[in-house]
């Protein structure tokens, strides 16, 4: 994985993009963006919810989003790469901003079911 953008936004959050994109017949490529969404937890000033959090995550709390795009020609790979980034924090840079949004995404993910099952 390449990290290919790196994004700071004032709440805390930290956002990095890697790539992950392949060549899979001929001309035309799998373009795949890995947007890793992460949080210091000691900031979290909630000291229940940080205890918390770090028992389950440790210090840094982290999210991966993927964003795809298939049959893109080799001429438009840095053009597409970078339309899928760009679209995701023109649409995601509003919420993730705000000052109670790393909270909100800790409790989120603490919330979700976890299952005791693991498939091979």
């Amino acid at each position: 994985m390449t990290t290919i953008r790196h994004e700071s936004l004032d709440n805390g959050l930290e956002i990095s993009f890697s790539d992950e994109s392949n060549r899979y017949f001929g001309d035309y490529h799998h373009i795949c963006v890995i947007a890793t969404i992460g949080y210091p937890l000691e900031r979290l000033t909630d000291d229940a919810l940080r205890v918390r959090a770090i028992a389950v995550y440790g210090e840094q709390f982290k999210v991966e989003k993927r964003f795809e795009r298939m049959g893109v020609p080799s001429s438009a790979v840095d053009s597409t790469r970078n339309a899928l980034i760009d679209d995701f924090m023109r649409h995601a840079a509003v919420y993730l901003s705000r000052p109670d949004y790393p909270r909100l995404l800790v409790v989120a993910e603490l919330s979700k079911q976890r299952t005791g099952r693991f498939y091979a």
